[in-house]
């Protein structure tokens, strides 16, 4: 008898869910109607079907279905700069959210109100790459249409030359990295969550090598580093579309090519018709095609100039040659966003002027002919010309920067740079000779950028679905 009731009970209550169910679907058919709407543009009726599902869920007391409505309510009031109806909203979501226990979706929504309180939030990341460590803060807010966008908020790096593999490096690494954290925790007050680490595809390569890739991020891994912050990495390919995503304006993204010529790789790529990312990459750069010659000779600049040359004719040019083949598209486009060490170096002192732009136009011919200065008249490199500055203040920074570019990089390395980039632009420009090439200044922030954007993008992606 005692059995026959627990299941009447058990059926009856089943029933009764099955009921909640079916309401609780019929809630969420309009509010997905309702988002539909608001992605075709069509806000009015987008709004009408919101408050239709919020309605109803009220009818039920569903509040999870009221969370939902709320949120696309704010999610619309964000595109159709109603600011006040939509911070309103989301406080109303974030409130039912809590209720329910679903924090993780409050967390999301609560990002949403700050962005259309205009507030950001802060994310920020260590590049661990093959000469330095590199950290970057970054200000994240989510845009009305659902991009992320961000403002550099800091950025500084440490020379270790990780890609050496000794103990005395290793260690240099681990102590970087522990000083960048800190200085992430308690200067920035970013909470491990929102910290993310990653070795560069240049390094991952160079540690592929020797298999140690696990072994390196134990390794270096800081005693005081919270527990949840993984050391991770990253491939040439992901690298490569994080630089441009972090790099290109969004504007530009499917009419423009992006390359970053990096220590150990180079790589890049554009977005094709179908706003797939194809990637360009080549497993050199200019620190891997410096020690590749230094393989080969130990002379004077003139002995070092025409081994490097002899390498790029014999084999490395084939290469370029063959990556290309298949990617007109790359060639045929007019514009192409350009970074690394030596386009910084390049940019600093053939247009000392710029020091202060945030984007700086570089021609073939500057290239061609920084090349040509560093093998012959190495003193004007060292020596630019800053006299047409008219700014005092402004050519103070420029030399500035160009004392940097100096100490990070003496005659050899600048020359192995150049021969690098002007060979790889010579072949770039072999369909159109006029592109412009484009040195973004904060380009070397780019990919970590991209990355830190990536994961916020995932993960409310994730949720959302």
């Amino acid at each position: 008898m005692l059995r026959r009731l627990l299941f009447t009970v058990l059926f009856i209550s089943a029933l009764s869910a099955q009921a909640q169910r079916i309401k609780n679907q019929a809630t969420l058919r309009l509010l997905e109607t309702a988002g539909t709407l608001m992605e075709a543009q069509q806000f009015d009726a987008a709004e009408e079907y919101f408050k239709k599902g919020l309605d109803k869920a009220r009818a039920t007391n569903d509040i999870y279905c009221m969370a939902v409505a709320h949120k696309g309510l704010g999610n619309l009031y964000t595109k159709t700069d109603q600011s006040k109806l939509a911070i309103d909203a989301y406080e109303q979501s974030i409130k039912e959210y809590k209720s329910q226990g679903l924090i993780v979706m409050a967390n999301i929504v609560e990002s949403l109100l700050k962005s259309a309180q205009g507030v950001g939030e802060l994310y920020a990341g260590v590049e661990i790459g093959a000469k330095g460590i590199k950290m970057t803060v970054i200000d994240v807010k989510l845009s009305k249409d659902r991009e992320y966008d961000y403002t550099l908020k800091a950025d500084t790096a440490i020379n270790t030359d990780a890609a050496s593999l000794s103990y005395q490096s290793e260690k240099e690494t681990q102590d970087a990295i522990e000083l960048l954290y800190n200085t992430i925790k308690n200067k920035y007050a970013v909470p491990a969550k929102r910290v993310f680490i990653v070795i560069s595809s240049g390094l991952k390569m160079e540690l592929d090598r020797y298999n140690k890739v696990d072994y390196f991020a134990n390794v270096i891994r800081p005693k005081n580093l919270d527990s949840s912050v993984r050391i991770n990495y990253i491939t040439p390919i992901q690298e490569a579309e994080l630089s441009f995503l972090g790099i290109v304006p969004q504007k530009n993204r499917f009419n423009t090519n992006q390359l970053d010529v990096g220590s150990g790789n180079t790589k890049g790529g554009y977005f094709n018709a179908n706003k797939v990312f194809v990637p360009v990459t080549f497993p050199l750069g200019t620190k891997s095609f410096q020690r590749l010659i230094e393989t080969k000779t130990m002379g004077d600049i003139n002995e070092y100039a025409r081994t490097a040359e002899q390498l790029w004719k014999d084999s490395l040019g084939r290469a370029m040659v063959y990556e290309f083949a298949n990617k007109r598209d790359f060639k045929s486009r007019d514009i192409v966003y350009i970074s690394g060490g030596i386009v910084w170096a390049i940019a600093s002192i053939m247009h000392p002027e710029s020091v202060n732009n945030n984007y700086t136009e570089i021609t073939s011919r500057d290239i061609s002919e920084f090349r040509r200065l560093v093998f012959s008249s190495y003193e004007k490199v060292t020596q630019p010309d800053i006299t047409l500055i008219s700014n005092a203040e402004d050519a103070r920074a420029s030399m500035k920067n160009i004392n940097r570019v100096l100490k990070t990089y003496d005659q050899k390395a600048l020359l192995a740079g150049a021969i690098c980039l002007d060979e790889l632009v010579q072949q770039v420009n072999t369909i159109n000779p006029s592109k412009k090439f484009i040195y973004p200044k904060y380009a070397y922030v780019g990919w970590i950028s991209g990355y830190i954007i990536r994961q916020v993008t995932q993960q409310y992606k994730g949720l959302m679905n």
